[in-house]
C-alpha cells in the first residue's frame, strides 16, 4: 500500500490491444496485411498509421496497436464500441488516390475490376473494397465511369467499420495509468510529497506506442531511480 497523499494515481485501462470487428465480411481475409494504412475514430483526433494486420476477429498490427494507445481511455469510456476508419493508402489524400485509380483505368480499359487494382493490396481485399463499393467484380474498368470512380476512392481513403470489443482480457500488452508524472521529481522519480519513494516503468503513467517503447522507459526510469537512490546513499556515507 501507498502512504496515504504520497502521489497522484491515474486509473489504469488496457493499452495496446487489437479490436474486433464481429460479423464483418473483412474477418474472413484473415492473414492479410497492407504495409501502410492510416486508421483514426471519426470525430475525435485519434489517428495512427503504419501495417495493418487482418485478423479472424477483426483488425491488428502496428497501426491498430499505436491508435489503441492513443485512444485508451477514450476506447475504454465507449466500452470499445465505436466507428473505426481506415485508409487504405495511407493518408496520401484524395487527389493522389483518384489520380491512381485514373491510371488504372487507364491501363486496364478492358480488364475487369477484380483483376488490376493498386499494388499496396492484394487480390482478396481487393474484392472486398469493391463489394463495399457495390461494384461487380467482372465490371470493366472503360466501364466504370466517374461515380464508380468516385466510389471506389471513397471506400479507398474512408473505408468504415464497426468496433464491437477488443482482444481477448489480459491479451494487452501494458496499461495506461498509474503514478501521475506530476506527482514525482522529474530528475530523480521521486515522490514530491514522500522523500525515499520512488517509482519507474509500468507503476508510472507512461504508455508507450508498440515498438518496444514500454520496455525502453521501464529500463530507462529504473536506471534514473537507481542512480537518484545510490546517490542519496552515498552522501549518507
Amino acid at each position: 500500500m501507498l502512504p496515504p497523499g504520497s502521489v497522484d494515481v491515474a486509473d489504469t485501462v488496457p493499452s495496446l490491444f487489437s479490436l474486433c470487428l464481429p460479423g464483418d465480411g473483412i474477418t474472413e481475409l484473415a492473414g492479410t496485411v497492407v504495409e501502410d494504412v492510416a486508421v483514426g475514430i471519426p470525430g475525435t483526433k485519434f489517428k495512427a498509421g503504419g501495417p495493418l494486420l487482418v485478423t479472424h476477429w477483426g483488425v491488428s498490427g502496428p497501426a491498430v496497436l499505436k491508435l489503441s494507445a492513443y485512444a485508451a481511455r477514450h476506447l475504454h469510456a465507449a466500452g470499445y464500441e465505436t466507428p473505426l476508419a481506415v485508409d487504405w493508402m495511407g493518408g496520401v489524400g484524395v487527389q493522389e488516390t483518384v489520380a491512381l485509380v485514373d491510371s488504372l483505368v487507364s491501363a486496364n480499359a478492358k480488364k475487369q475490376l477484380a483483376s488490376a487494382y493498386p499494388e499496396v493490396l492484394n487480390g482478396r481485399l481487393w474484392r472486398h473494397i469493391l463489394a463495399k463499393s457495390g461494384l461487380r467484380p467482372d465490371r470493366r474498368w472503360g466501364e466504370l465511369g466517374r461515380k464508380g470512380l468516385n466510389k471506389i476512392v471513397s471506400v479507398l481513403t474512408n473505408d468504415t467499420y464497426a468496433v464491437g470489443g477488443k482482444c481477448r482480457f489480459k491479451e494487452e500488452f501494458v496499461t495506461c495509468g498509474g503514478v501521475e508524472l506530476a506527482s514525482l521529481s522529474p530528475n530523480t522519480l521521486e515522490s514530491k510529497r514522500c522523500p525515499g519513494l520512488y517509482f519507474a516503468g509500468e507503476a508510472t503513467d507512461v504508455d508507450g506506442i508498440t515498438g518496444g517503447f514500454n520496455l525502453q522507459a521501464a529500463w530507462t526510469m529504473g536506471f534514473v531511480a537507481a542512480k537518484a537512490i545510490a546517490s542519496v546513499a552515498a552522501a549518507r556515507g
